[in-house]
């Protein structure tokens, strides 16, 4: 079955970009929101040299965003095979009573 893609206008710091994506137009319209709001974080925190894009640091803020949330995630399935562990060992344990 082939994929359907749909162009979703989205709008980034009044310019217009037409993304084809199979991914629902609202969802492209949130994150293109959340990327229009770390540029605007990134300008109004920082007074940035002419030389540097408020679009490549709002890109590397998303991008810490995401691995943290990664490094979250592993953490948290690291947990939960361990209490998965337990369990089954004690599962084991009264089992074999």
């Amino acid at each position: 079955m082939p994929e359907t893609y749909k162009t979703t206008l989205i709008r980034i710091m009044g310019d217009d970009y037409p993304i084809k994506s199979d991914t629902d137009s609202e969802y492209m319209r949130k994150l293109a929101g959340h990327v229009e709001d770390s540029i605007r974080n990134v300008t109004s925190r920082i007074k940035l040299p002419a030389h540097l894009k408020p679009e490549i640091l709002a890109a590397l803020l998303i991008a810490d965003e995401y691995f943290s949330e990664r490094e979250k995630n592993a953490e948290i399935e690291r947990r939960m095979r361990e209490l998965v562990s337990v369990l089954e060992e004690q599962g084991e344990r009264e089992i074999g009573k």
